[in-house]
């Protein structure tokens, strides 16, 4: 409901004052300096790439456990993207490779923190100051998380955070990027400046993807969810969060754009209920790791006490995971398969990201055996419980 009030009074869809509310009130909460809304969190990324000065015959150190839109943001600025295998208990990078993959044209590393996990950011920073490179936080998955009593996104030069659709906080599509670094943010204020404008309908259409979802979308009517993504695909309401033409390492005609004005009112009204949304994921997370840890599911083990996670989702292991996945479907339950491949999605082309299967063999057994659950608002302990049994229904089935 407060989604719905918020959008009340919305005299400008694409620009108006709440664009740069929400940016005050994003770097407010995360104690950064500098922040800066985009269409995108990829295009947020891109910004800082091309504010850091990364450009054609540069290399860009990434996680081999991504999205393809990262890797595409370092192709858009010429760029050539290096993959380096993950760390199997955390999904995040393995810093202890990272040094074997810098050649004499790396310019920067890419700290994922993924799904739940913290990178060792204190490595990565003192390989970074070794090498003379730049260090880029992609907080896709951890707004809100803390290390040490500080925000996630204050540790290297610069990071990025997106609040598309299944993120922590949403605004449909949309990101933001930011720094703690003058030089830095004066260049990505540049490049937003000149960036265009997020359009009329595609912004309405936008904010319309976070009312439905608000009002229809439930974990535990996941089997009819994608009937009502087909309508919405069918009538031509319905943004895609990865075009075609990224999925071919192709830039789109509209890259970078700016987050518009309604999206950024949404922002606002659920930045403000941030610390409710967190503690709300942290105790859903709790009733499933309790359970699944007990049960000798390899789960998350970034058991540093001086991180407190976000919990985007809730991730583990399984040996079969198209059982899991089927099994839940006819229940009717939500799960998710965050990452299906090395360069997420499937449809993706490797070879147009440069990434060669093989490279990251941790990585590309991971996407074969990994889950994860939903943690986000809608799920009330209920409905956690509710995966439980379906969970001991399949360690029964397991055991027979």
């Amino acid at each position: 409901m407060i989604l719905l009030i918020s959008l009340l009074g919305v005299r400008s869809i694409v620009e108006g004052e709440a664009i740069k509310k929400y940016e005050q009130e994003f770097r407010r909460y995360l104690g950064a300096k500098y922040a800066f809304s985009f269409g995108a969190g990829r295009m947020a990324f891109y910004a800082i790439l091309k504010a850091i000065g990364v450009e054609k015959g540069d290399e860009v150190i990434l996680p081999g456990y991504t999205c393809v839109v990262v890797p595409d943001a370092v192709i858009y600025c010429g760029a050539k993207p290096v993959y380096v295998d993950i760390d199997r208990s955390t999904l995040n990078i393995d810093v202890s490779k990272i040094e074997e993959k810098l050649s004499p044209r790396t310019k920067v590393i890419c700290a994922q923190h993924t799904s739940s996990s913290f990178c060792k950011m204190e490595e990565i920073m003192k390989i970074a100051k070794k090498h003379d490179l730049k260090v880029i936080e992609d907080c896709a998955h951890a707004l809100g998380a803390e290390y040490n009593g500080k925000k996630a996104g204050n540790f290297g030069h610069a990071a990025y955070f997106t609040t598309e659709q299944s993120k922590i906080i949403s605004t449909g599509m949309g990101g933001v990027a930011v720094t703690n670094d003058a030089k830095i943010a004066t260049r990505i204020q540049e490049i937003q400046a000149n960036s265009d404008p997020q359009d009329d309908w595609t912004s309405k259409k936008v904010a319309l993807q976070i009312l439905l979802f608000y009002f229809i979308f439930h974990p535990s009517m996941h089997f009819f969810d994608k009937y009502a993504w087909m309508l919405m695909n069918k009538f031509h309401l319905y943004v895609e969060s990865t075009t075609k033409e990224e999925l071919e390492g192709q830039r789109p005609k509209k890259y970078p754009v700016k987050l518009s004005n309604i999206q950024a009112k949404l922002g606002l009204a659920q930045l403000k209920r941030i610390q409710s949304n967190l503690q709300h994921r942290r105790e859903i997370a709790k009733i499933y790791e309790g359970w699944l840890r007990i049960h000798g599911y390899e789960v998350p083990t970034d058991d540093d006490d001086r991180y407190e996670p976000s919990y985007i989702r809730y991730w583990f292991l399984v040996d079969d995971k198209e059982k899991f996945i089927e099994t839940f479907y006819l229940n009717g339950i939500e799960l998710g398969e965050w990452f299906e491949c090395p360069v997420h999605p499937r449809a993706t082309s490797l070879k147009n990201v440069f990434y060669e299967m093989g490279s990251c063999p941790i990585a590309e057994y991971v996407v074969q055996h990994n889950v994860n659950l939903p943690t986000h608002l809608k799920v009330n302990a209920k409905d956690a419980k509710r995966v439980i049994r379906i969970l001991e229904l399949l360690s029964q089935n397991k055991g027979s």
